[in-house]
């Protein structure tokens, strides 16, 4: 995937094509959870990936925008970097 802006990713996530991109580039156990998650919700995955980013860019608590900036500037492609980061703290067991 090459590097794109946050805000563009955040924009085109609920695109089929842009979230299986970001799909793929996650590990397999993290896309299966998510995929099991949009299920469940009776939901493509691609808006269920676009509404879970858009619900933490909305409402994400300061600490977990902390680690997240802290994350994404250490990055190579910071806007994939940031959504693969949502997205697995998304169906990770808190």
């Amino acid at each position: 995937m090459n590097a794109i802006t946050l805000g563009d990713l955040i924009a085109h996530l609920d695109r089929p094509g842009v979230a299986a991109g970001v799909l793929a580039s996650l590990d397999p156990d993290i896309r299966g959870r998510i995929e099991q998650r949009a299920a469940a919700a009776s939901m493509e995955v691609a808006d269920f990936a676009a509404g879970a980013v858009r619900e933490f860019i909305e409402h994400g608590d300061d600490e977990l925008w902390f680690q997240l900036l802290t994350m994404i500037r250490k990055s190579d492609d910071p806007g994939l970097a940031a959504v693969q980061t949502i997205l697995t703290w998304v169906v990770t067991e808190k």
